[in-house]
């Protein structure tokens, strides 16, 4: 009759395959991550603009309050409004005012005079 047959398997390299495995996993994490920072990028220059643009808007509307601001406070202006009454003025009284005089008296022996201190050595 028959002899006994070996049936034939197909034989499977584990650690080719392992390492095929791990070669084209690492090649997929490798073209996810690239992706992911792609578009990391591209999102963040896109908000880069938008706050440059935000800047460029807020310098334009600092020079409109600037010139407004120094129209407002001229010479001219604040005369104008203290002549339609919007504004009063008082005068400053002389017992208000704080006048700081260097004294040119001779200092006497006991006076506090300025020193400078050498240092010996150096």
């Amino acid at each position: 009759m028959h002899a006994p047959r070996r049936k034939a398997f197909n034989s499977v390299n584990a650690v080719s395959l392992a390492r095929w495995i791990v070669i084209t996993a690492s090649l997929a994490m490798t073209g996810l991550i690239y992706v992911y920072l792609t578009l990391q990028l591209h999102d963040l220059g896109d908000r880069k603009k938008g706050l440059e643009n935000e800047l460029t808007s807020l310098r334009a509307q600092n020079d409109v309050a600037r010139v407004q601001i120094e129209a407002l406070t001229s010479r001219s202006a604040m005369q104008r409004r203290l002549k339609e009454g919007y504004l009063k003025m008082v005068s400053i009284l002389e017992r208000d005012i704080v006048r700081l005089n260097s004294t040119s008296r001779p200092l006497g022996e006991d006076a506090v005079q300025p020193v400078v201190n050498k240092r010996a050595g150096r």
